[in-house]
């Protein structure tokens, strides 16, 4: 995914998808982990304005990073996104999500794609919303 390529470069760690065991039985899925995962990142495409559930699946993942970082005791929770509009929403002074967020521990780092990426994931969201 770009989206943790990008972040792997900005914070000289390699990142990978990974799959942890939950100890049930079942699995959690994560979109980035190093290798002795102490860092653990999910990543969030969406370019502009949210809609619909979209919110809701960005408190999701933070409570899936919450929930299985604290089992890792893993040192960074890592909420990466691409877009100024979604990083701006995460972090609004008097939301609960921010302050829930912040509270939990739960980075929110914005990385920048090229033009070409972008427009890329620009157009998949107008198929995906006709």
């Amino acid at each position: 995914m770009t989206i943790i390529a990008a972040l792997s470069a900005q914070l000289g760690q390699p990142l990978a998808k990974t799959s942890v065991p939950t100890g049930n039985g079942g699995r959690v899925e994560l979109d980035g982990a190093t290798d002795d995962l102490t860092i653990l990142v999910e990543a969030y495409a969406h370019q502009g304005a949210l809609r619909g559930g979209q919110p809701k699946k960005l408190a999701t993942d933070a409570l899936k990073l919450t929930w299985i970082g604290r089992q890792l005791e893993a040192k960074r929770l890592i909420l990466a996104v691409a877009d100024e509009a979604v990083e701006s929403y995460l972090q609004r002074p008097k939301a609960w999500l921010t302050q829930a967020l912040t509270d939990l521990g739960v980075e929110v780092i914005r990385v920048d794609l090229d033009d070409a990426t972008v427009d890329t994931l620009r157009s998949a969201q107008t198929v995906q919303f006709r």
